[in-house]
């Protein structure tokens, strides 16, 4: 279980999510729920303040491997609202419309994730829509659960 849960938080945190991993079991669904905040950017250029010191360049190479080598997983975050479950997984396309996408990873796991205005789409590093994801297509899906309902907050190619 705590394997799982560890999964699950190298999922989010290489997905884009932040926050505490309080559980890798869904959690039941609060009033407060919020959606995983946009990713920021920045026009500075770099200094040698960017660059991270070796311990934490060291946790940020571990987080990597666990977001490049994980298939899919449940955490449960705490925001300022409260705690929110989110999940992630990575997998080809089984199908895809205006309102849910459904993906399978390698591991014959497969779920289907609710389309809303709020879901970015990213492909080939660029901003995208749903109609330029296709079936076949291996992407990652960040999403906010609630109850038994998975809502797409983020889909991309795995190498954005």
């Amino acid at each position: 279980m705590a394997a799982a849960g560890l999964l699950g938080l190298g999922l989010g945190v290489g997905l884009g999510f932040s926050g505490t991993a309080a559980s890798a079991a869904p959690a039941p669904a609060s009033a407060a729920q919020t959606a995983a905040a946009a990713p920021t950017t920045a026009a500075a250029s770099p200094t040698t303040e960017d660059h991270p010191k070796p311990a934490e360049a060291r946790r940020l190479r571990r987080e990597y491997r666990l977001a490049e080598h994980g298939l899919h997983g449940e955490a449960t975050i705490k925001t300022a609202k409260g705690f929110q479950v989110v999940a992630g997984q990575r997998g080809k396309v089984t199908a895809i419309s205006a309102t849910a996408i459904s993906l399978t990873s390698e591991d014959g796991y497969a779920a289907t994730y609710v389309i809303d205005g709020d879901t970015r789409f990213r492909a080939d590093g660029k901003p995208a829509k749903a109609t330029d994801i296709h079936p076949g297509a291996t992407v990652t899906v960040r999403a906010t659960v609630a109850g038994n309902t998975r809502t797409a907050t983020a889909v991309a190619d795995p190498k954005d």
